[in-house]
């Protein structure tokens, strides 16, 4: 693989990550309200989401794959560096995994939308900031 792969295979996976984490803070968040401050209810809960944050992190690898390689092949071969392209690569991405996870109407109207958007915004930034960090790195070396 190609110096340029492997950057940009670092990149996506960290933009998994970055994206599984504004999702499961989003979950984690929600369980601090609903623990009322009991701290025995909210660690279960803290250790109970770890095997589901794990499942979010490869079904966010799974779905993005695709839309990802394309967009990443988009921004090599026009040769955009933009943050904002990514980031806007990363909602749209996150929205169509959520469309495309819960074929309903619903999802547009509830708000996930949203969030994943936000989620694939990050993950967008994310790969952006870690690809031209490594592009450094080798430039430096």
């Amino acid at each position: 693989m190609s110096d340029d792969g492997c950057r940009a295979f670092g990149g996506w996976l960290a933009g998994c990550g970055a994206a599984t984490a504004v999702l499961s803070g989003v979950a984690q968040t929600l369980l601090m309200v609903a623990s009322g401050g009991d701290i025995m209810r909210l660690l279960g809960g803290v250790i109970a989401l770890l095997l589901p944050s794990f499942l979010v992190f490869v079904v966010t690898c799974l779905l993005t794959a695709i839309p990802a390689a394309i967009a990443i092949w988009l921004s090599e071969e026009f040769r955009i560096r933009s943050a904002g392209f990514f980031a806007g690569a990363g909602a749209a991405i996150g929205a169509l995994s959520i469309t495309v996870l819960l074929w309903s109407p619903a999802v547009w109207t509830s708000g996930l939308v949203c969030l994943f958007a936000a989620a694939g915004f990050v993950a967008g930034l994310t790969y952006w900031f870690v690809v031209r960090e490594l592009e450094a790195a080798e430039h430096s070396s």
